[in-house]
């Protein structure tokens, strides 16, 4: 059963992919207000359908839902050693990598109104609201995608690698890959980033044992980059 529903669901993340890519260079382009919320709003609708009810589907399959709120035993070889880091130093970690990206923004920003984020995280900028009803979007989208896409990332996707190959490690890591690869219509930069948020992400969870954290994490993250940071700097696109 593990193998068929690790199948299915790489199946599935390698379906969405491209379809996601090409839809968003389509998005790129621009268009009306409506156009854009549009895409929004299949954004949500599909990765909640595709990550997060496919989840909790795979979960019921497996007898495992419980593990919704408990990790697995299997990843018992690493929730050791990862709450031995204390959370003094995830803490610790997530503040300077909060406050080096706040300081890089700024900077890029008073430098360069025409450009709010580093490019190193991909083409997201387009991502960032124009108005009142798309900053609406852009909280349910982030809500949405800490949600479900640390359900199947952190949890769904390394337990059924773990269960089909018997190795935790491997199952986190290449869980990580498959989450920054999913980011394809980021760009190439945008996927190395994304791999490398997974892997943290992934120790988030495995260190204080349930998904509350990371997908906390993960939305405030988006929150931050999508909502905060472009208020706070008062970014505006070069055309408006």
């Amino acid at each position: 059963m593990a193998v068929y529903l690790l199948f299915m669901a790489l199946a599935l993340v390698a379906v969405w992919t491209p379809w996601h890519a090409h839809a968003f260079a389509a998005f790129r382009l621009g268009g009306e207000d409506a156009g854009r919320r549009a895409f929004f709003r299949n954004w949500v609708v599909t990765s909640l359908l595709l990550f997060g009810g496919g989840t909790l589907v795979a979960l019921a399959l497996l007898g495992r839902l419980r593990q919704v709120w408990e990790p697995p035993p299997e990843f018992a070889p690493l929730v050791v050693p990862a709450r031995a880091l204390g959370a003094t130093v995830l803490v610790g970690t997530a503040a300077v990598a909060i406050a080096a990206c706040v300081v890089a923004v700024v900077a890029v920003a008073s430098r360069r109104r025409g450009r709010l984020l580093p490019a190193v995280f991909g083409d997201v900028e387009v991502l960032l609201p124009r108005d009142g009803a798309e900053r609406i979007w852009a909280a349910i989208l982030s809500l949405n995608a800490g949600l479900t896409e640390e359900a199947a990332f952190r949890l769904l996707l390394p337990l059924l690698i773990t269960l089909a190959v018997g190795d935790a490690p491997l199952g986190m890591a290449a869980s990580a890959l498959v989450f920054g690869l999913a980011h394809l219509y980021l760009g190439w930069r945008g996927v190395a980033a994304t791999t490398v948020a997974g892997m943290f992400l992934s120790l988030v969870y495995l260190a204080a044992g349930n998904l509350l954290a990371p997908i906390a994490a993960h939305v405030a993250t988006d929150w931050v980059g999508l909502l905060v940071l472009p208020r706070l700097v008062g970014w505006r696109r070069p055309a408006d």
